[in-house]
């Protein structure tokens, strides 16, 4: 199987730290200013060993978050805790890391097929995803997509395309779930948020992190984004300077679905505020935020609320009571 990593190691010994240092920053300073990664002009190669060293495992990390989640969607909205999709269609694939993610989480996916416009993101992808159709194209040029189980769009929507045309055609290509994620900047998520309307204008359920197809309660206030954790290896530790053992890679994201859905549970929004004997989560109960807080009169929601994670779907009634007030945010 191919290392990516080690691979990493290796164009980082061709161009040495400097360089890549300085090729890192340029790059993870597109994604936070929501331009067109292919933009900066460096070396292919350069670019692609930058990408493999801190974009890859933050891309793959977000996606694998993004993913768990809408698997728990897809099973407790739409009642198939079964979900077995067999084809898959990654749009703007760079080297396969939303594609490795869903493969991982849906392992019936029998099917790959990656679109990629940069000759060198591909010659790696294949190498990572062997058995993946690989295709090197614009795919907003491509006439017309072909139909697949489930589409991903990772990190695709802010690279210059007409953000319209692109939601647009994914959704002509979605069988049953189309997934997009974002970087979890107010930027970002603009792109996100935009593809939500275009979406239920087009008759797509939302699935997830929504609780429902409601009005967005963070127009306007605020940015919806959530957070995944990766393990930094010693070559990501160097590059980037760090000392921890760790990174956070904030995203935002959307799960659209071709069908009926049952009403979701509240999303949480935020880490939980964890006091002495005292809880307070923020969560999205669309078309409004509200603030729970849970305190240990409530035995058994104080229990369950100490389990909550960013992200996590939560079930109010049992844990709040009469504790539940809107976000004066």
């Amino acid at each position: 199987m191919f290392d990516w990593q080690q691979e990493a190691e290796i164009l980082t010994n061709r161009y040495g730290t400097e360089r890549m240092r300085s090729a890192i920053e340029t790059l993870s300073e597109a994604y936070r200013a929501g331009r067109n990664t292919l933009a900066p002009r460096m070396d292919d190669q350069l670019l692609v060993a930058a990408y493999l060293a801190v974009r890859f495992p933050a891309t793959y990390a977000a996606n694998r978050s993004a993913g768990e989640a809408i698997a728990e969607a897809i099973a407790t909205r739409a009642s198939m805790e079964d979900f077995a999709p067999e084809s898959l269609l990654d749009l703007g694939a760079g080297c396969g890391a939303a594609s490795l993610a869903a493969t991982e989480q849906w392992p019936s996916l029998a099917t790959v097929t990656a679109i990629e416009q940069m000759p060198a993101m591909v010659h790696v992808g294949k190498q990572i995803l062997a058995d993946a159709i690989w295709r090197t194209s614009r795919f907003e040029e491509i006439p017309e997509l072909p139909l697949h189980d489930v589409v991903v769009c990772s990190y695709s929507l802010g690279e210059g395309r007409s953000d319209t045309l692109l939601v647009e055609k994914a959704w002509k290509a979605t069988g049953q779930l189309l997934i997009l994620i974002e970087p979890g900047t107010p930027r970002g998520f603009s792109w996100i948020l935009g593809a939500r309307t275009r979406l239920i204008e087009l008759g797509a359920s939302i699935l997830a992190p929504c609780p429902s197809a409601a009005q967005c309660p963070a127009k306007d206030l605020d940015w919806c984004h959530f957070s995944a954790r990766l393990n930094r290896s010693a070559l990501h530790r160097r590059l980037k300077g760090g000392t921890l053992g760790y990174e956070d890679e904030k995203f935002s994201y959307l799960a659209a679905w071709r069908g009926g859905l049952a009403e979701g549970l509240p999303r949480v929004l935020r880490h939980p505020l964890i006091q002495p004997g005292r809880i307070e989560t923020e969560l999205c109960v669309a078309p409004e935020r509200r603030r729970v807080v849970t305190t240990k009169r409530n035995k058994d929601g104080f229990k369950r609320a100490r389990k909550l994670g960013w992200g996590d779907a939560f079930d109010v009634a049992p844990a709040a009571g009469p504790e539940l007030s809107p976000s004066d945010d």
